[in-house]
């Protein structure tokens, strides 16, 4: 069960991939709607507001929260997982301070959604699944139903939050929807063509990245005011910590996959002593600045199309021939000649670029079930010089709709959010020769990889301090990595397990982008809920999937 949505994150040209764990496209398709339907300020009490009126966190902490009902769209991902029955779900919003530091200012909005177990009393397990970016509330009928075991979801009330900035609650808002195609197709919203981009000196590649960064921060600032400024991690912890408190909940039990482990370290090193049973899967290592994260990302997605190239080419129907190496040729070149000369689609309007075809190649590289999606898009494209099906992929992997519209802000909150966590390092010379290295290195993605920091100096907010997270007195977390995982690199939860004080590692083999569902191997199911529903803490060094 695993992750789709790769987007463009971090620099405004760095090709670093978001991270959204919801299933395999496959099974399920993951539209994180930025909708304004459901539960809207109806849910918010007045007793609530006025205790907010105060402007202290104290005030903050106290609000008193309202259930309503959900409609079937508001905690579906599509009209396929409405659930047929809705007595278990419902939904709400609380308030949250748009700037911690400053809880007398603005506030905004935080939107929720529970699906009750039936006990009385039940505790509380809170989830994310990635992004940044990334809608949980859409997401929730979906994991009840397809996704967690069932002893988790008759142990727990599951509880959905779109963290501040994200979905239906107050969103972030930084780019049209024709600024949204260019960002797509190009990796641009200042007009900078893909080939010219190519051929670009270091200072002309950091110069177009600081122009990139800077118009779409103005664009944030414009049509999101300053809550651009204040969707970091970091604050999205503190809002998780709040409405633990205002659940009643002691401590904080807590599912994350992908960024969401990042957000549950944090949440970890923020408040250790409210840590509960914590399980992070596909972990991102704190630690690591924005260049080393971009760069293994990359060599991830590389040994991951070297993969599917291995299984491809034991197919009749691949459209790669010859030896790996000649295969690997073909694929690169295809991908070159893009640049140059993009092919059409069924949308006239729309040609195939290179960015938009590496969207869709990587967006496939999330699990091993999509591999043959990525089959049948690549063989149209490379022997008919039809893109109509790699676009097809594109579009569904950054929400986009046939109309032209985006069904979510995810590109947007993951640009913000990681502009926020993530702040330049080294100099223009350590980025050009990371570049060059990674492009010998890498020969499918190479060409777009590097220069991770440039432009993010641009960005007119601080930025967040890249550190270990140690966590000290916490409860055992649980870090799942899976070993080839081609998004978060399995290194990264062996560097987290060992920086958390209390990281204990759960290893599972495979190629996917994280590991547990209810349809993973028992050893890893019976890790997992064994300590989120038991509290029994595997044996530190358990290897699943063997």
């Amino acid at each position: 069960m695993r992750a789709p949505r790769p987007a463009v994150v971090v620099s405004a040209i760095a090709v670093v991939l978001a991270l959204v764990v919801v299933g395999s496209l496959v099974r399920a398709g993951f539209l994180t709607a930025l909708d304004a339907a459901g539960a809207g300020d109806e849910n918010v009490t007045p007793s609530t507001l006025d205790a907010v009126e105060s402007g202290t966190v104290d005030a903050y902490y106290g609000q008193t929260i309202r259930w309503g009902e959900c409609s079937k769209d508001q905690v579906a991902l599509n009209r396929d997982y409405r659930p047929s029955d809705m007595s278990a779900y419902q939904c709400a919003k609380l308030y949250a301070p748009l700037d911690w530091d400053d809880p007398s200012g603005e506030k905004i909005t935080l939107s929720l959604a529970v699906h009750r177990s039936g006990e009385d009393g039940a505790p509380v397990l809170f989830y994310n699944l990635g992004g940044p970016g990334g809608a949980a509330i859409k997401s929730l009928s979906y994991l009840i139903e397809d996704n967690l075991g069932s002893a988790l979801v008759k142990k727990y009330d599951v509880v959905a939050v779109d963290p501040r900035g994200v979905g239906t609650s107050t969103p972030v808002k930084c780019l049209t929807d024709a600024q949204l195609d260019a960002y797509s197709s190009t990796g641009s919203v200042t007009g900078a063509s893909e080939q010219d981009r190519a051929a670009a000196t270091p200072e002309q590649i950091v110069a177009d990245a600081t122009a990139e960064v800077e118009a779409i921060s103005k664009g944030c600032e414009k049509m999101s005011g300053d809550l651009f400024r204040h969707i970091d991690t970091v604050s999205a912890a503190k809002d998780f910590d709040m409405i633990r408190a205002v659940l009643g909940q002691k401590t904080l039990d807590y599912l994350g996959y992908s960024y969401g482990s990042f957000l549950g370290a944090t949440y970890a090193g923020l408040f250790p002593d409210k840590v509960g049973r914590m399980v992070l899967d596909g972990a991102i290592d704190p630690a690591m600045n924005v260049d080393e994260v971009s760069a293994l990302q990359m060599r991830g997605f590389e040994a991951s199309i070297e993969h599917w190239i291995d299984t491809c080419l034991t197919t009749k129907t691949c459209p790669l021939k010859g030896t790996k190496a000649q295969a690997i040729a073909q694929l690169t070149e295809f991908l070159d000649g893009l640049e140059k000369n993009p092919i059409p689609t069924s949308d006239s309007k729309r040609p195939l670029t290179k960015n938009l075809a590496v969207s869709a190649i990587i967006g496939m590289l999330y699990s091993e079930k999509s591999y043959s999606m990525l089959v049948q898009a690549l063989t149209p494209a490379m022997e008919d010089q039809d893109g109509s099906q790699l676009l097809f992929l594109a579009d569904y992997v950054s929400d986009r709709n046939a109309d032209g519209t985006y069904s979510s802000n995810g590109t947007e909150a993951l640009i913000a959010v990681n502009n926020l966590d993530y702040g330049p390092v080294g100099t223009i010379e350590d980025w050009a020769k990371e570049a060059g290295l990674l492009k010998s290195e890498l020969p499918v993605f190479g060409s777009i990889s590097g220069y991770a920091s440039a432009g993010l100096d641009a960005w007119p907010t601080s930025h967040a301090a890249r550190e270990a997270i140690t966590a000290p007195g916490a409860a055992p977390i649980l870090v799942v990595g899976t070993t080839h995982d081609p998004a978060t690199p399995y290194v990264m939860a062996e560097n987290l397990a060992k920086e958390l004080s209390s990281g204990v590692l759960v290893s599972n083999e495979g190629w996917d982008h994280t590991a547990y569902s209810k349809d993973a191997n028992s050893c890893l199911v019976g890790a997992v809920e064994g300590y989120l529903v038991s509290g029994t803490v595997p044996e530190a060094g358990l290897t699943c999937g063997k």
